[in-house]
């Protein structure tokens, strides 16, 4: 890993996931980019274009301050600031485009949160579109060596090795255990096929299969989290009527929002119409 977006909307829960990444990557030699997107909601105004250019000022002033604050705590973190003018998304995708980042950084608040966008569905948007792996932190979170690490999986073999790689990455990175979690659909002689797959990407490191039995799957999923100690949650987008079950905007506040559990979000397959 090389390259890292920090998104931000200069609120305590974006700053607090931006410090959080910079904890957890701090034995790495990386480049950051601060990025700020503004936008504008109407038009045929003729005062868009002063509106805009002080929307830029307050931008670009904003991550200014933001800089201060970070470099004040991790003084020698390489940062550069970006401040985008468009819809969040798009720009996203243009620097996706444009720079190839290794991992995005986003905060979620809880769920009363009514920020930019950093709640709700717009946040869902982002991990739904956006195929660069994800660092969601939850409003509050302070970062902790994992001891263990949840895989919440629906057993199907992965499709790229990048990912397989990213999961190894990430464990070994912490030495941490590796659960895989799943909520029962298949039979016994399916499960113990899928699991043998599975853990052959994964030699030296120690992991364990899960099984839960309920409709709420995000639910169910966080208890888990809990009952473990876990201090991440991975996520794998290969299979979305699975993912779906699992982060979907009728149960975004209990994982997507949920205020304990960091989130790694990866995609096993190109989103086509990311440009």
């Amino acid at each position: 890993m090389k390259y890292v977006l920090l998104l931000t909307d200069f609120s305590d829960t974006a700053r607090n996931a931006i410090i959080y990444a910079l904890d957890m990557l701090k034995k790495e030699d990386l480049y950051f980019k601060l990025v700020n997107t503004y936008d504008l909601e109407f038009s045929g105004s003729p005062y868009v274009m002063q509106v805009k250019d002080e929307l830029a000022e307050e931008s670009l002033k904003g991550l200014r301050n933001e800089l201060q604050l970070i470099h004040r705590l991790f003084p020698k973190a390489k940062i550069e600031l970006a401040s985008r003018f468009g819809p969040l998304i798009e720009v996203i995708q243009k620097e996706i485009k444009d720079y190839n980042p290794d991992l995005i950084v986003l905060g979620i608040k809880g769920e009363s949160a009514i920020e930019h966008f950093l709640l709700g569905s717009n946040a869902y948007e982002i991990i739904k579109n956006i195929n660069t792996p994800l660092l969601v932190v939850p409003k509050g979170a302070r970062f902790a060596k994992p001891e263990k690490i949840v895989f919440a999986t629906d057993l199907n073999d992965f499709k790229n090795d990048e990912v397989i790689k990213a999961v190894r990455d990430i464990v070994n990175y912490f030495n941490a255990e590796l659960l895989f979690v799943n909520v029962l659909e298949d039979g016994k002689e399916q499960r113990f096929k899928a699991e043998q797959k599975i853990l052959s990407h994964f030699p030296n490191i120690k992991s364990s299969f899960h099984y839960l039995q309920g409709d709420n799957v995000a639910k169910m999923v966080c208890d888990f989290v809990d009952e473990q100690g876990a201090g991440i949650v991975i996520l794998i987008r290969h299979n979305k009527s699975f993912f779906d079950r699992i982060i979907h905007p009728s149960t975004t506040k209990q994982l997507i929002l949920h205020p304990k559990h960091t989130l790694v979000v990866l995609h096993d397959e190109v989103i086509k119409d990311q440009s």
